[in-house]
């Protein structure tokens, strides 16, 4: 019997990778987005391309009614696997942030990934088998001004996937928090951010199915932590081992030059 990949914030990105990266190895699909129009292309792609079956869900998953009622229409379907990708970015500084913004971050970022999570792995359990993979960030690693929020949240989902490991030690279910660096997708754009996009190097931008194939190389090694970037690995490591006060200086000067400023 074929499996059943759920796959959230796949219209286009990330999302998208992983649905064809699933495709690819025979798995039916439900994918969600907000894009309804664009979403339903990628389905009509992936089943002519994969011959799997591909529903969509429209969901709004950055409130509590929209993830509640997300839930009841997953049902007590079977999830094999469930990728947790969906999340944006927010440009302003944290005290200039809509507090509408806030909170449709922390819904989406934390409290729809611990949700759909345990909703998901409950029948996982049942069958002892499974996967998990978690969308974090290198920001996770190396907080920076202007990127408070979605760092914290993106903190959050490593130290839940690590937690989760280790709780289902001895089982045959696998979790897995992945942490990519900067992608060539539509979230700056989403969050209204300018990016030279052409930029290659270190910190140059990838093709989101390269880093997926990174991504499940590293879960084939059963990496609970996958950093599938070179600039994302530094990152991790600067942040780990230098005195906080010099990080700081060079996490205000990265961010300046990435918005532009002097």
């Amino acid at each position: 019997m074929s499996k059943t990949a759920l796959i959230t914030g796949a219209t286009s990105g990330l999302g998208l990778s992983y649905a064809r990266y699933f495709a690819s190895k025979g798995c039916n699909l439900i994918i969600t987005g907000r894009r309804e129009n664009m979403i339903r292309e990628n389905a009509e792609s992936l089943q002519n391309q994969f011959h799997v079956n591909v529903e969509v869900i429209i969901a709004e998953l950055s409130s509590l009614d929209g993830i509640n009622r997300f839930l009841s229409q997953i049902g007590d379907r079977t999830i094999d696997i469930l990728v947790n990708n969906a999340g944006f970015g927010l440009k302003p500084a944290f005290v200039d942030t809509p507090e509408t913004d806030v909170e449709k971050m922390l819904y989406l970022q934390v409290w729809c990934v611990t949700k759909l999570t345990q909703f998901v792995l409950k029948g996982m359990v049942l069958r002892n088998s499974g996967a998990i993979i978690n969308i974090s960030s290198d920001g996770a690693f190396a907080v920076l001004p202007h990127n408070v929020l979605y760092s914290s949240t993106k903190l959050y989902i490593i130290n839940f996937t690590e937690g989760l490991h280790m709780e289902l030690s001895g089982t045959d279910i696998r979790v897995q928090a992945v942490c990519p660096g900067f992608i060539d997708s539509h979230f700056h754009e989403s969050a209204e951010m300018h990016m030279d996009k052409s930029r290659k190097g270190l910190f140059g931008f990838r093709d989101p199915d390269a880093i997926v194939a990174d991504a499940m190389k590293d879960f084939a090694k059963k990496k609970v932590i996958s950093v599938p970037d070179t600039g994302a690995k530094m990152i991790r490591t600067l942040a780990r081992f230098l005195p906080r006060n010099l990080f700081y200086r060079m996490a205000a000067r990265f961010s300046s030059s990435l918005s532009g400023k002097k």
